[in-house]
């Protein structure tokens, strides 16, 4: 049990206020809470599994850093495309107390979640966990529950935006973050290099 509460609580406190919990905070804005539950709640089962799983031969398939600039990039320009989209004339349907329901923003979030999150310091720490413990099971379990703890107080600080903001506020906000993270996952690269 040592590696499960170990797990959970350093995934959970690595994962406060990383850009991650941001990511999900604007996401919760813009889709319905289900739809981001589910996912984020699958990326980060997948994202773990991963780590506990591949751990360090994954970084050898995979280009850690230039998944890293790619998703800054494709968050820029996520950003940009949302401050710029023309806006439609506001309806009772397109109200922040109704947030988008679109055909597949489930998959759209966990995308955007896996993205943002390959390879960042929880899954790091998820994956020195599972070498350190040697209990599989247990460190995906806790690290799973410790990061959707973390995210879950981003859906509901979302959620809680979403219905006291006008949604053009929620608009330049999202737009604003999504812009950010882009920059903070440049800035991480660049730093490393």
């Amino acid at each position: 049990m040592t590696a499960f509460f170990t797990s959970l609580l350093l995934v959970a406190l690595a994962e406060m206020a990383d850009k991650t919990q941001f990511l999900t905070l604007s996401l919760a804005c813009r889709y319905r809470v289900r739809d981001v539950i589910v996912g984020v709640g699958v990326s980060i089962a997948a994202l773990n599994a991963l780590a506990v799983t591949l751990g360090a031969v994954a970084g050898r398939f995979i280009p850690v850093t230039a998944v890293k600039v790619g998703a800054g990039v494709l968050f820029i320009g996520f950003g940009l495309w949302t401050l710029l989209a023309r806006e439609k004339p506001e309806s009772a349907e397109d109200s922040c107390d109704q947030p988008h329901r679109r055909r597949w923003a489930a998959l759209t979030v966990a995308g955007a979640f896996f993205i943002a999150e390959l390879g960042d310091k929880t899954q790091l720490a998820t994956l020195s966990l599972a070498a350190r413990f040697d209990a599989f099971f247990l460190v995906w379990l806790g690290a799973t529950l410790g990061m959707f703890a973390a995210n879950g107080l981003a859906i509901a600080l979302g959620v809680w935006a979403g219905r006291r903001l006008p949604e053009r506020w929620l608009k330049r906000l999202s737009a604003a973050l999504f812009i950010a993270f882009g920059v903070w996952t440049l800035v991480e690269v660049l730093a490393r290099s």
